[in-house]
């Protein structure tokens, strides 16, 4: 399902989910106009135009709440995004002020390396929430290792060899929080709720218009459920759709790296 939702185009989805509320809402309308009378379809009318209401506020109670839910998602992924690369630049400056540089520039260079993977091939990764096949696993490796490697052979002063440690341990919490936000998803059961939700009031819609001959306004209003719920699916997974964790700042630092040796 989750492959299904990341490769279907949000106006596909719109529109399958329309064309379903649409044809259940014209479907009991044309069942409950064909099998009772005039009388018993004026009832039905009446009493589906006041249970409307509570579905309506019902609906709208569990669209907010996804949203809440999908946006607190998709916020703390792209924090967590900026907070990697402001440790990955903090990191550089650790490097770049190392006293002997022909010391530092593998180390920068295994950096840049492992930022580019990190923001060019990450992404399709981390919007299925597959994050221990991250292409950028490797590089990151090869960079703590050339830390490591560099502060317990160095001669540098023990606080500048300290810092360079920390500043690699805090690139590494960023790195693992932005794996963790990946493995977030909308709930299973939320999505269920807003499927069922919309359906019930989509056959409540279809029963009140059973007196009006022409109900234009109610495949309008089919809009709404389709678009609210396209709109929660836009926004399931962090790293994924249309509104996503953008990795723009991980991208621009190993650009910077590049262009600045």
């Amino acid at each position: 399902m989750r492959e299904l939702l990341i490769d279907t185009p949000s106006w596909v989805i719109a529109l399958v989910l329309f064309i379903f509320f649409a044809g259940v809402s014209l479907g009991c309308r044309a069942i409950i106009r064909k099998r009772c009378s005039e009388k018993r379809c004026e009832e039905l009318s009446d009493e589906s135009s006041r249970l409307l209401t509570g579905l309506a506020a019902t609906f709208a109670f569990f669209i907010g709440f996804a949203v809440t839910v999908t946006w607190g998602a998709v916020a703390t992924g792209q924090d967590a995004v900026e907070n990697q690369a402001a440790r990955a630049q903090q990191m550089s400056w650790n490097l770049n002020n190392i006293p002997n540089q022909s010391d530092a520039d593998p180390i920068l260079k295994d950096l840049q390396v492992y930022l580019a993977t990190a923001a060019d091939k990450d992404g399709y990764y981390l919007a299925r929430g597959d994050t221990t096949n991250l292409p950028s696993m490797r590089p990151f490796d090869t960079f703590q290792d050339a830390v490591h490697k560099y502060a317990y052979s160095s001669t540098t002063p023990g606080p500048e060899v300290s810092g360079l440690v920390t500043a690699a341990s805090n690139l590494t919490n960023a790195s693992a929080s932005v794996s963790a936000v990946a493995q977030r998803s909308l709930p299973l059961l939320l999505a269920i709720l807003l499927l069922v939700t919309g359906t019930f009031i989509a056959i409540v819609m279809g029963i009140s218009t059973t007196n009006t001959s022409r109900p234009l306004l109610l495949t309008a209003w089919c809009i709404i459920p389709a678009l609210s719920i396209t709109v929660i699916a836009a926004l399931a997974f962090p790293f994924a759709g249309d509104i996503s964790v953008d990795l723009s700042p991980i991208k621009a630092v190993a650009e910077q790296m590049a262009n600045h040796p």
